[in-house]
């Protein structure tokens, strides 16, 4: 089953392509809000749409899951990533946040500030959590599990690596994390654990990997972060980036305005948006305060 966020409703997406509004679709049992649609996925997947089914007119996609209450992604989780920056192995999953003001949609602009100039790309499948869960084990982990979508885990290089590491600051910037074009239910991959995962930047190819990559599989991830914290439906874990990312490079490549960065997932679809200017980051330092004591 395909779900897609069309002009803000969620709509079931057909094998052939039309796109039937969830509420018109279900004679009003399921409302059209994104996020209530996620949580009867159940009841979805059995719905058949008729073919005379009125279609929607794309006007704006979004982000498919719009309002989740985490996003968390892994950090090192590609054997030739992990090589290509030169990091030894981790022994378990390695995990930042990024805040959910970030999101934005399949075609949406990612806005570059003015002056900064160490903005990176970081292709990923993301996985949607789909019910509650806590302290998983790794046989049940897909059975959380409510569908996959591409994301971008876009990243200013400056603010992540400055002073003790600003991972969740700098990977969150308004735009800096685009998502869909549709969530795509686990049912619909030949094998879950082996997708492909393709960038482009401007038409150049600077990210060709395999998720049978990965260190630590969708199933590894989901059981170790629900040890700690509880996922709940809707929440989103960016499953990590192969190699091919510009601060790597020699000499490092960055994004800039003007340039269109184009990802694609196996069987999920494309993202493709623009980088444009916005307002400039003011960077502001504080003078110590020296607390005195009589």
């Amino acid at each position: 089953m395909r779900l897609a966020n069309i002009n803000g409703r969620a709509a079931i997406v057909s094998p052939d392509g039309r796109s039937v509004d969830v509420e018109a679709a279900t004679d009003g049992d399921v409302s059209s809000d994104p996020m209530e649609a996620l949580a009867a996925l159940d009841r979805l997947s059995s719905i058949e749409v008729p073919a005379d089914a009125p279609t929607v007119a794309v006007e704006a996609l979004g982000a498919p899951v719009p309002r989740p209450q985490k996003i968390l992604g892994a950090g090192i989780n590609y054997f030739l990533h992990a090589k290509e920056a030169g990091f030894d192995l981790p022994d378990q999953p390695l995990f930042f946040s990024k805040l959910p003001s970030a999101l934005c949609g399949p075609n949406d602009p990612i806005v570059i500030p003015d002056g900064r100039g160490q903005v990176d790309w970081e292709a990923e499948l993301v996985v949607v959590i789909g019910r509650t869960a806590s302290r998983v084990d790794e046989a049940d982990a897909w059975s959380y599990v409510a569908g996959l979508t591409a994301g971008q885990d876009i990243s200013d290089r400056e603010e992540q690596f400055r002073s003790l590491r600003q991972f969740t600051m700098g990977k969150s910037f308004d735009t800096f994390a685009p998502l869909g074009p549709v969530l795509v239910t686990p049912d619909e991959f030949a094998n879950r654990d082996d997708i492909g995962i393709r960038c482009w930047i401007d038409g150049e190819l600077v990210q060709d990997g395999r998720t049978s990559d990965c260190i630590f599989s969708i199933a590894q991830l989901i059981a170790w972060v629900s040890q700690i914290s509880t996922l709940e439906p809707g929440d989103l874990i960016f499953t990590g980036t192969p190699s091919g990312v510009g601060y790597i490079r020699t000499p490092p490549r960055f994004l800039a305005a003007g340039e269109t960065l184009e990802t694609e997932i196996e069987g999920i679809g494309r993202l493709g948006n623009r980088c444009v200017s916005g307002p400039a980051y003011v960077s502001r330092t504080y003078a110590h305060v020296e607390t005195v004591t009589a």
